[in-house]
């Protein structure tokens, strides 16, 4: 998961966000896809979350994503793409 962080960033700066980035590998966890998406990620990839935590997967990624967006004071995820990254 770390290294797929880091790629996401290095793209995202390496393009100044001019570009879609996919986020894969790792994702299990609403707090996992927030890191990627707050690297740059615009969306993110979650199979084998969904192979390991089956389809449960998907409703705690929505309100966890949900709760991490309000505990940070925004009001989408369109706002935090590639914050940790500019």
């Amino acid at each position: 998961h770390k290294r797929s962080v880091a790629a996401i960033r290095s793209a995202y700066q390496a393009t100044g966000g001019r570009l879609t980035i996919i986020g894969v590998g790792g994702t299990d966890s609403a707090e996992a896809a927030y890191e990627k998406i707050r690297a740059g990620a615009s969306l993110v990839e979650v199979y084998t979350g969904l192979v390991y935590k089956g389809p449960g997967l998907l409703e705690d990624l929505q309100t966890g994503l949900q709760r991490l967006l309000e505990r940070d004071g925004f009001d989408s995820l369109q706002q935090v793409i590639g914050i940790d990254s500019k």
